[in-house]
């Protein structure tokens, strides 16, 4: 079975959080002629922008590392639909005291279930705000959509900054991700998935990287669930 996914468009559809200005962007790829899209919606919560300081005197709101990838009904890897550019790149900033060139620093624990796909995609901008992310279709099988984000720095009581290596909760240092990534997905099936499904919440991704798994438990997880308010997916 061979399905053809190609991303077409990722549109920023609502206010900038920080601002309160409103903003709106296309990112457009070629598409082909398939029969059915997916349209994947996604709205900001009021954690969407985290702030993250990056010098003594300079915080900045960060979005979040965003993955979106569809997988056949028996798990097999289909497509990445959307991915956010720092991920994709993997250009990730120097923390403070970091000996090594940029080019060395790797974040495994921001997007873990992703990455253990084995996924291969070309990256875009991070969406700032709310945003579609359109997908074509060449055939009419069943799907499960994936939505994975994760914030840097985002750290709790369960998920501290001080964790040490192999101490529970360690999340890769005081630029790691503090609370895991999230983990969000949606069943389509086949031609009776006309119409909106939407993405629940089923747990999270590995807190320091180390495997693919999704874990159901979201013991510890505080804040991390107002990143996103609200993600459907629609078959056109």
């Amino acid at each position: 079975m061979k399905q053809t996914i190609v991303l077409i468009s990722a549109v920023m559809m609502s206010a900038l959080i920080v601002s309160g200005c409103g903003s709106s962007k296309s990112l457009v790829m070629e598409s082909d002629d398939a029969e059915r899209h997916i349209v994947v919606r996604v709205e900001p919560g009021e954690r969407f922008r985290h702030p993250m300081k990056v010098m003594p005197l300079l915080t900045v709101k960060n979005p979040p590392q965003m993955a979106i990838w569809l997988e056949t009904a028996d798990g097999a890897y289909v497509e990445t639909v959307l991915l956010t550019r720092r991920t994709g790149e993997q250009s990730w900033r120097k923390a403070p005291g970091d000996n090594i060139s940029g080019s060395e620093i790797t974040r495994p624990e921001a997007l873990p279930v992703w990455s253990a796909r084995g996924a291969d995609a070309s990256s875009m901008a991070t969406p700032k705000s709310g945003f579609e992310a359109r997908a074509a279709v060449d055939q009419p099988d069943d799907l499960v959509i994936w939505l994975e984000v994760n914030h840097s720095t985002d750290f709790n009581s369960a998920y501290p900054v001080d964790a040490r290596p192999g101490q529970a909760g360690y999340s890769g240092g005081p630029w790691g991700s503090g609370q895991p990534s999230l983990v969000y997905r949606a069943d389509l099936e086949g031609e009776t998935a006309a119409g909106q499904t939407e993405l629940i919440l089923v747990g999270h991704g590995s807190p320091d990287g180390t495997t693919g798994q999704v874990y159901s438990s979201l013991e510890g997880i505080t804040d991390a669930k107002s990143i996103v308010r609200r993600a459907v997916a629609i078959m056109e």
